[in-house]
């Protein structure tokens, strides 16, 4: 007798949804009041909020991204009829490399000009990536957990339109040595680029 080891999505959906959630806000966890009031009697104004403007931008970057991110990864369950182990395992690790997010944001936001937070940044949204391309790779082309209506030649467009982000995060790493602002616009130009989820055939 074969047993079927395949798992429904809802569990890992709603998990993962609870893990989107809290790295969304533990972004604005960054943006500390102590940086702004050096002086409890200072009247606060927009000279005062200057310095951490970097970080509000830093904030609204990174949240943006984490939002597109899940966009595409409640896209991707959609086209599942079910998942395994491995699957489940593929998710845990993309959800490690997003909760790590608002620890280079807050890098970055700091030190905005540094090549050094820049390379942090790009590399673990190039990890993140890597992790949902994994996933795309095993669930449409390595095994039977997508929809049975959604064709091959679907399956495989889906899992190249991850290409974009793999080399685009790789080139933000790279051109930081160059310049940091290469990196900076790659930052802003990737969730663009993944705003509108490239959808297989559900129905």
């Amino acid at each position: 007798m074969v047993h079927d080891h395949s798992l429904s999505t809802s569990r890992i959906e709603s998990f993962s949804d609870g893990v989107f959630g809290v790295v969304a806000t533990l972004l604005v966890l960054n943006i500390k009041i102590s940086d702004i009031i050096k002086n409890p009697t200072t009247q606060i104004g927009l000279k005062e909020l200057a310095p951490v403007l970097p970080q509000i931008i830093g904030f609204g970057l990174s949240f943006f991204t984490i939002c597109v991110f899940w966009v595409n990864h409640h896209e991707f369950f959609h086209a599942l009829k079910k998942v395994d182990t491995t699957l489940l395992w593929l998710n845990n690790l993309l959800l490690f490399w997003l909760c790590f997010v608002p620890f280079p944001t807050s890098f970055v936001g700091t030190y905005p000009s540094s090549k050094t937070a820049a390379i942090f940044y790009g590399s673990v949204l190039f990890m993140a990536s890597l992790s949902f391309s994994l996933m795309r790779y095993y669930a449409f082309i390595r095994s039977d957990l997508h929809h049975d209506h959604i064709t091959l030649e679907e399956r495989k467009r889906s899992f190249r339109w991850t290409y974009w982000g793999l080399s685009l995060w790789s080139l933000s790493i790279v051109g930081a040595f160059i310049s940091v602002y290469i990196s900076l616009t790659i930052f802003v130009l990737v969730p663009l680029i993944y705003l509108f989820p490239r959808k297989v055939r559900f129905v």
